[in-house]
């Protein structure tokens, strides 16, 4: 994959961040955990809820990107590709870093990294989105599932008033989420 496939890939990931952030708090309906949709695709597997959609699964290069998002604001966002080399710390950085470049400055935009859950494989990033004054703290975690051949990095975001509609949907996409060899 050149630098540029690459780029473009993450860019559109981290867009899809920034465009639900602009949408952020706009009442959030409970997942649907009850009634899964499977998702199973170039030995990707995962259950999505059932009011939720897939709104991006493509492959630039070799890299398979995958979104899915809330009927309201949150957003799950899988990358899998065959580099196992990259730490997740430094991809979540990265992420953040470009997911800031891709936010419209118009929103204000502070976050802080916060590690203590790293030892269970997750890092989470607080930060708030400020729109004429209003704040709309969000929640950003960041997870590394390594498989035989091939790594995905897994974003999940939501509105921190919104995590009691969107967190079991969240858990459910990340704890059903499986490599397998193709």
């Amino acid at each position: 994959m050149t630098r540029s496939q690459r780029s473009r890939g993450f860019a559109a990931g981290c867009l899809a961040v920034a465009l639900a952030a602009l949408l952020g708090a706009c009442g959030e309906p409970a997942a649907n955990v009850a009634e899964p949709k499977p998702y199973n695709r170039l030995g990707v597997h995962m259950q999505i809820p059932g009011n939720w959609k897939l709104s991006d699964d493509e492959r630039i290069a070799s890299v398979h990107y995958l979104t899915v998002e809330s009927p309201g604001s949150a957003v799950f966002i899988a990358m899998v590709q065959t580099d196992r080399n990259r730490e997740l710390e430094e991809f979540a950085r990265s992420f953040s870093a470009e997911a800031d470049k891709q936010t419209p400055a118009v929103l204000g935009h502070d976050s802080r990294f916060d590690l203590s859950a790293f030892a269970e494989g997750t890092i989470r990033e607080h930060y708030i989105v400020s729109l004429g004054g209003v704040k709309v703290p969000h929640l950003r975690e960041y997870r590394k599932i390594t498989g035989a051949h091939r790594t995905a990095f897994l974003i999940t975001q939501s509105a921190d008033e919104d995590l009691a509609q969107t967190r079991p949907g969240l858990d459910l996409l990340v704890k059903s989420f499986k490599l397998t060899d193709r």
